[in-house]
């Protein structure tokens, strides 16, 4: 009986090829083994329709279209995979039995099953799970094949998702353009919007931020011939975390006088970790910040290092962690790395009984990815400066995995007088372990620059030590507020990662966090691996967001555009309440439609809400309204970006006048006032400049000819320079 296993990506095809036993064909999109055949997917190889492709008339943007929706949204092939379908197509008429080897998400089960359900296949179909592309694992993996009817409510629950997305991407983008009367389309999407809201309550934040003074009281004292700085810890019942009030201050000071307290000094030896494997969020931070790559760039990079390479592993990951068998894998890595990096005078000794925290079967199992390490593959000497600086950060942090941890030495010192708390501390670095080799370039605790006193420090033997308090020795420092810092592109990708914090509901809060819990590296999060650096690439192309150096900035249009969105389209709460739904989708206790259902409701209730406001106001979006069309008579006269206009040129009336107008070969600049006369029919004085460019002014009228209107000149205001 012949087989089909159908992977989601080349190289997984070629993993489970490889453990195969039998006479190997290799074609042109499938491999031959015994009663085996292998393709594979590139990714998703359909699309759902445009609206404009399924029904003609969606061309032509209307408020009254809206919504769009289909109950059975139809699919084609996406444009340069035709010819993968086909040949799946043509396999499937000669199977009895696929195997969906797709990623083990929800996104992977999609993926496979609507290529079944396209072909309108009717075979049996079994569950291949593979997170990890190694011999070993791909082996275990065969070993377990399922029933897919298992696993369908995943991929179902995908589908929801993204015909949700359509909803409101579709519906939301295109009414809000309207609503707006924007010349260009103002896109609308689940996590586009939220991520574009971060960065403009950023910029807010910032211009908006008044400088205010606070206090904090420092104790400085002498003892076993050491000066030691302790700073005082506001209590967490307090009810500002910073002071701003002197006088709370001054009164502490004038409590803590002549007061004993008990100064305690207590040392520990601890280790630090080497940081994890990558996934790609961090891989983008830390490229960002040692390079100046942006999160696409890095992400771009990564994909030729896997596709045109096989230098690295899945590189659109999640996760930090490494399977049982990649550490199994590691004694013949290792020794291909070293070389590859030009490190011959490097050694790891790797201890079975001692394996590296990374290497976490109870994690990986639970994940469709591992963390994105190098490959026995790829030549270094082929790859671009780009690629070999990205080559590296990802092989240094896999090495660093099976150095000895850092050791410090922690002293901390508290003092605590009449139920208050000073406190400092130190850290000596006894044995840099990893950081002998590796350095990260994000900031690093146990390498920070240390001031005398936290040095002095660690020359008191623990103990605790009674003390007497006095005024002299308190000390007060007066400090101000600082705004926050603008954006950059890591610190955004971070923030997409978590941004759950800035969640002021509960209860959505914790169904982001829950969301995420499975995964290593998110923590309440919008987007994936794979399409965050995308999205924010999307937000400069559609300018709405620009660079200033390393940060980022929201542009007018963005803050202009997002005002006039209601709050729960600004914030994370859709991400969560999709999310909800669609667990009940996988576990089998409700339907796709549940989910499509209830965001076509409330995108409905949002343009419900919108329209009315339209209807009922003088203000058509953030326009004035000038006043009546004087060409058609049924439009209103509203201030656009580059012209003023009628409302009704959808509906065929071209009254406009530019803002910047053409006089022959010279610029009128047309203010609000000028065409609000203009369009009464009075006259208005204009800067021009004669040919030996003097400055002169004249009066000009406006002219409606035909479709078109004209500004004619008059007689001359002053003929001299003004």
């Amino acid at each position: 009986m012949k087989k089909l296993i159908i992977a989601e990506k080349p190289e997984l095809a070629r993993a489970i090829a490889a453990i195969i036993p039998g006479n190997r064909k290799d074609g042109r999109n499938n491999i031959m083994i015994g009663n085996y055949i292998i393709t594979w997917a590139v990714g998703h190889i359909l699309r759902h329709k445009k609206p404009e492709e399924i029904d003609e008339k969606y061309r032509k943007w209307n408020i009254e279209d809206l919504p769009i929706f289909f109950r059975k949204w139809p699919k084609v092939p996406i444009k340069g995979k035709e010819e993968i379908l086909k040949n799946i197509k043509l396999l499937l008429e000669e199977t009895e039995e696929v195997i969906h080897a797709g990623d083990p998400d929800d996104e992977g089960q999609y993926l496979i099953d609507e290529i079944l359900e396209y072909c309108n296949y009717k075979g049996t179909v079994k569950r291949l799970l593979i997170n990890n592309n190694s011999m070993e694992a791909v082996k275990k993996s065969f070993e377990k094949i399922e029933h897919n009817h298992k696993y369908v409510n995943l991929g179902k629950a995908a589908e929801a998702r993204a015909i949700s997305d359509m909803i409101v991407g579709f519906n939301l983008s295109r009414f809000f353009t309207l609503y707006n009367n924007a010349r260009e389309a103002l896109t609308i999407g689940r996590v586009q919007t939220p991520t574009l809201a971060l960065v403009v309550n950023r910029d807010y934040e910032i211009k908006n931020h008044i400088k205010e003074k606070y206090y904090e009281l420092y104790f400085n004292m002498e003892i076993k011939n050491s000066i030691v700085r302790m700073k005082y810890i506001v209590p967490k019942n307090f009810e500002e975390k910073i002071i701003k009030d002197r006088s709370k201050i001054e009164s502490i000071i004038n409590k803590l006088n002549n007061e004993e307290g008990i100064f305690t000094v207590r040392r520990k030896e601890g280790y630090i970790s080497a940081p994890l494997p990558f996934n790609l969020a961090k891989l983008q931070t830390e490229a960002s910040s040692k390079f100046g790559y942006s999160a696409q760039k890095t992400q771009d990079i990564t994909q030729i290092l896997r596709d045109k390479h096989s230098a690295i592993t899945y590189n659109r990951s999640d996760c930090e962690y490494l399977s049982d068998e990649h550490f199994n894998e590691a004694p013949d890595l290792i020794p291909v790395i070293i070389k590859k990096l030009g490190l011959s005078e490097l050694k790891i000794n790797i201890v079975k009984e001692n394996k590296p925290r990374c290497f976490n079967n109870n994690i990986t199992d639970s994940s469709a990815h591992h963390g994105i390490i190098p490959t026995l593959s790829g030549d270094i000497s082929k790859f671009s400066i780009e690629e070999k600086n990205i080559y590296e950060l990802i092989a240094k942090r896999y090495l660093i995995q099976f150095m000895d941890d850092e050791k410090i030495e922690k002293t901390e010192a508290i003092l605590t007088v009449s139920n208050e708390i000073f406190r400092t501390s130190s850290i000596k670095v006894l044995e840099k372990g990893y950081k002998n080799f590796y350095i990260e370039d994000n900031g690093d605790n146990s390498e920070k620059s240390k001031d005398s006193y936290s040095e002095s420090l660690q020359n008191i033997p623990n103990g605790e030590y009674r003390i007497i308090l006095k005024n002299k020795n308190l000390e007060i420092e007066e400090k101000e507020t600082k705004a926050k810092k603008p954006y950059t592109e890591s610190a955004l990708i971070s923030d997409m990662t978590s941004i759950s914090k800035y969640v002021k509901n509960e209860k959505i809060r914790l169904i982001l966090k829950e969301k995420d819990k499975e995964k290593k590296g998110e923590n309440g999060s919008i987007g994936t691996p794979a399409t965050r650096a995308s999205i924010i690439e999307g937000l400069f192309k559609r300018k709405y967001l620009e660079r200033k150096g390393k940060t980022i900035t929201s542009t007018e249009l963005a803050r202009e555009y997002l005002s006039t969105l209601p709050e729960n389209l600004k914030s994370a709460d859709m991400t969560a309440l999709w999310w909800s739904m669609q667990e009940e989708i996988k576990e089998g206790k409700s339907e796709k439609e549940k989910l499509t259902d209830f965001v076509l409701h409330q995108t409905i209730k949002i343009m419900e809400e919108k329209y009315k406001k339209i209807e009922n106001s003088e203000i058509i979006g953030k326009y004035e309204v000038l006043c009546k069309c004087p060409k058609c008579g049924i439009g209103n006269i509203i201030e656009g970006k580059k012209a003023f206009y009628c409302s009704e040129y959808k509906n065929a009336c071209k009254f406009s006048i530019w803002k910047e107008s053409k006089y022959f070969n010279q610029k009128l600049k047309i203010s609000k006032a000028s065409a609000k006369k203009l369009i009464k029919g009075d006259k208005v004085p204009l800067k021009l400049k004669s040919k030996e460019g003097k400055e002169y002014e004249a009066y000009f009228t406006m002219k409606i000819n035909g479709d078109y209107v004209n500004l004619e000149k008059g007689d001359f205001v002053n003929r001299k320079k003004k």
